[in-house]
């Protein structure tokens, strides 16, 4: 599994360290939000709201450059939207792995100007 980059969030950030850390700040609030959602979604079996979440979520992969994800998500988007669960387990993979990624550089903000 590709691993989450911080190129675009360099691009956008242009140097500003406090930009870039609020930014990060946005997503480690937000994605845990929008995870609970759509568990919520599945257990009440709702999977075209499921399938809305994981197109938001989506966005938050392709930020991080994860391209392989992206497209595993959206195919994980249309399966849900047939009622199928097929790509479930390595979605929830992804977004673990952008989780665990993210608080790394919020703590040590050095870091996000030298990978």
């Amino acid at each position: 599994m590709e691993l989450p980059s911080l190129s675009y969030l360099k691009f956008l950030s242009n140097g500003n360290k406090n930009f870039a850390i609020k930014l990060l700040q946005i997503l480690k609030d937000e994605l845990p939000e929008e995870l609970d959602s759509y568990n919520k979604a599945l257990k009440s079996k709702n999977h075209f709201r499921a399938a809305e979440i994981v197109h938001k979520i989506n966005h938050k992969i392709a930020f991080f450059q994860m391209e392989q994800s992206s497209l595993l998500a959206t195919e994980h988007e249309l399966a849900l939207r047939e009622g199928k669960l097929n790509y479930q387990e390595y979605f929830l993979g992804i977004v673990t792995k952008i989780l665990k990624f993210i608080p790394e550089f919020i703590e040590e903000p050095h870091e996000l100007h030298s990978r």
